[in-house]
């Protein structure tokens, strides 16, 4: 089946680019088969739920010459098609996972994708670490937690004047109702909701860009944000 992403997408990637993508969605099927990164093993789901689900937010962000976290990267999404989309941009993936991340740095590096990098651990350690904390220009994270859980868990890697970037289904509007001032509280504002479609299914990206220090109580210790959510 060929790779035909701009049925999705609506927007022109390069011949060379389609290419790695193509590979990609070669290399994905046959590390899954091996290792379970994902439930999603159709040919046809994989470029639609995965490929073309991590470049949408592309159409609307110019993510170019940026140092790039992608928080809970599991299988590689979208930590690596960005990567193959923005090979001036570094991209970090971390996943508490160490089997997956392992895997994403095999396929990277079979791709010879040379500005991607994994980490395996946890996102509340890492987030305390000053050599990654408030270090990042951009965060991404794609269906990781709750929306107060995701925003305690993304916002303190991210430097101020950089961004949070939330790939999100249509539900989170209700959050963002119920949930007003968490963000500000972390040391960010909602700057942009920009609502896409893959197909007939909904796509919402919220963008949080940080305007002061995240104060150092968060993240909290292993396992408190979800236990305990931000209200």
């Amino acid at each position: 089946m060929p790779l035909n992403l701009s049925t999705f997408l609506n927007f022109e990637i390069s011949t060379e680019k389609i290419t790695k993508l193509e590979k990609f969605a070669e290399i994905f099927r046959k590390k899954n088969s091996q290792i379970n990164l994902s439930a999603i093993r159709d040919e046809a789901d994989i470029y639609e739920k995965h490929l073309a689900d991590s470049l949408l937010p592309l159409k609307h962000f110019n993510w170019n010459n940026l140092n790039i976290l992608d928080l809970g990267s599991g299988g590689g999404f979208p930590a690596i098609p960005l990567a193959i989309m923005y090979p001036n941009s570094q991209i970090t993936a971390l996943d508490s996972v160490g089997k997956k991340m392992k895997a994403v740095q095999d396929m990277a590096d079979q791709l010879r994708l040379t500005n991607l990098k994994t980490i395996h651990g946890r996102i509340e350690q890492f987030g305390q670490n000053k050599n990654f904390r408030e270090k990042y220009d951009l965060v991404v994270a794609r269906a990781l937690a709750p929306w107060t859980v995701l925003l305690e868990y993304t916002l303190p890697f991210v430097h101020i004047e950089g961004k949070f970037v939330a790939y999100q289904g249509p539900a989170i509007l209700n959050d963002l109702d119920k949930f007003k001032n968490v963000e500000t509280r972390l040391g960010g504002k909602i700057t942009q909701i920009v609502a896409d479609k893959i197909g007939k299914n909904e796509r919402i990206f919220v963008e949080i860009s940080k305007f002061k220090h995240t104060s150092k109580r968060y993240p909290r210790d292993n396992g408190i944000p979800k236990i305990t959510p931000l209200k």
